[in-house]
């Protein structure tokens, strides 16, 4: 599986994501900067001027008319009530900064209150947290816990009365700020989710054009790939068709070519034959027969070479093991050994058993004590054949898969030995997209073809 940053759609959710955060966090940074705790100076301040309105209410008035102007300079923040006993002793030092910004009417006077600021870890009971709206009556704060933080404020009227004030607590910036946060979150997540449909109708096309190209340098015929997306994507499409389209004709006009040339010096050479019969130097005539004899093994090899070329063999899939294995035991002295069980390929059977088999016949050929072997990874597989025999100079290792190359021109010209073994065993290797590789190892030659891993379907 791809690793996400690598592909398209993974880079573009990265951007995005990146962008927005950066941008949150460089606003967020701002704010904080700026406001410092200024918020929560608000508040307090807010508090103070609504405690010295009551005060002032508490202590010019009396009887039902105080009661009513308590109740009503109370709201759903602050309440405030004329009670016998302060709620708190705990005694409130102002700031310096603080005191000149007092009510004149507080000033000198002890104020008695609680801190029990909101913090963060509360945040989510703060916000989402069932609250009533009276949550400030003494007989419900029990049951509001976290989502209805109470602060207390006591302030003395006169000997024998009280004003008490129970206060929501102050709410430091990170709570206030979270609805921004979230807004945040959840337009992250509706421009990702918009993001990711664009980009895999995007993508879709361009995977379409990967898997196309893939398997056309494979070597198989893909056809035409329709042409859809954002107009540079088309435009490469039509031009990946035009591609495709040239190259299978001229590589048809070739092979065609080739079969047609191979063809028509039959004609010739079985004419030459007849003739060399009535050559009455026995010698001469043994020569001449064992030329003609390579030059018609030399137009079979290229006429069966040419025949697999112009034939279109389907892809199919295979147990790559199990036909290993059936190839090693049609040759004698041959060894087939692997760790895998078995491993699915897809791949053009025919012409793959064909390449296999014409660097087996070789190792047989030229070699002893072959050994077969197939390992698999991510990337492909690997598939190794080892002989011992004289091996092959090392000037000569890439040499040995030209058509028509023989290390010993003395070897055997049969039919399938006259030098188009290896080769066309490369040109198959290479229809599918691998490597094939020839190495001296000690005492032998070892022939290695790599299998790229499958395709995967869009």
């Amino acid at each position: 599986m791809r690793k996400l940053h690598k592909t398209i759609a993974g880079q573009l959710m990265i951007l995005i994501i990146g962008t927005v955060l950066l941008s949150q966090v460089i606003i967020l940074a701002i704010f904080f900067d700026k406001t410092d705790e200024r918020i929560q100076e608000q508040q307090i301040r807010m508090i103070i001027e609504k405690v010295a309105t009551a005060y002032e209410i508490g202590r010019t008035t009396s009887g039902a008319e105080r009661e009513r102007l308590i109740r009503a300079t109370s709201d759903p923040d602050i309440r405030f009530y004329v009670e016998d006993l302060p709620l708190t002793q705990n005694r409130f030092d102002i700031p310096d900064d603080g005191i000149a910004r007092m009510p004149k009417i507080l000033s000198g006077r002890p104020i008695f209150a609680t801190d029990n600021t909101v913090s963060s870890l509360s945040i989510w009971e703060f916000w989402f947290a069932e609250r009533i709206e009276d949550c400030l009556v003494v007989e419900e704060q029990s049951n509001q816990g976290g989502a209805c933080p109470i602060d207390y404020v006591s302030i003395q009227l006169n000997e024998k009365e009280w004003l008490n004030a129970r206060v929501s607590s102050p709410v430091d910036e990170l709570v206030i700020l979270l609805p921004v946060i979230l807004s945040a979150g959840l337009t992250l997540v509706g421009i990702l989710l918009v993001v990711t449909i664009i980009v895999k109708r995007i993508t879709a096309p361009l995977r379409k054009l990967s898997l196309a190209a893939e398997r056309f340098g494979q070597g198989e015929a893909v056809g035409y790939v329709e042409v859809e997306g954002p107009d540079e994507l088309k435009s490469t499409t039509t031009a990946f068709n035009t591609m495709q389209e040239r190259l299978s004709r001229f590589v048809e006009d070739r092979t065609k070519m080739l079969a047609a040339v191979s063809h028509d010096l039959r004609t010739p050479i079985t004419s030459l034959r007849l003739r060399a019969e009535f050559i009455k130097d026995p010698e001469l005539k043994s020569e001449m027969i064992k030329t003609l004899t390579d030059m018609n093994s030399m137009v079979e090899g290229c006429l069966a070479f040419a025949k697999q070329e112009v034939q279109e063999e389907k892809s199919e899939t295979i147990n790559l093991v199990e036909t290993l294995s059936n190839l090693a035991r049609d040759f004698p002295g041959v060894a087939f050994s692997t760790n895998l069980r078995a491993h699915r390929y897809l791949c053009r059977p025919v012409s793959l058993r064909r390449a296999i088999r014409n660097v087996l016949e070789n190792a047989v050929n030229y070699g002893s004590r072959v050994h077969v072997t197939v390992d698999s990874d991510d990337d492909g597989v690997s598939i190794e054949i080892v002989d011992e025999g004289p091996g092959v100079p090392d000037e000569m290792l890439d040499d040995i898969f030209e058509p028509f190359f023989r290390v010993d021109e003395g070897r055997n010209t049969e039919t399938g030995n006259v030098g188009l073994g290896l080769s066309i065993a490369r040109t198959i290797v290479h229809k599918h997209g691998g490597t094939i590789r020839a190495t001296n190892v000690l005492n032998g030659l070892k022939m290695r073809i790599w299998l790229p891993g499958q395709v995967n379907s869009p």
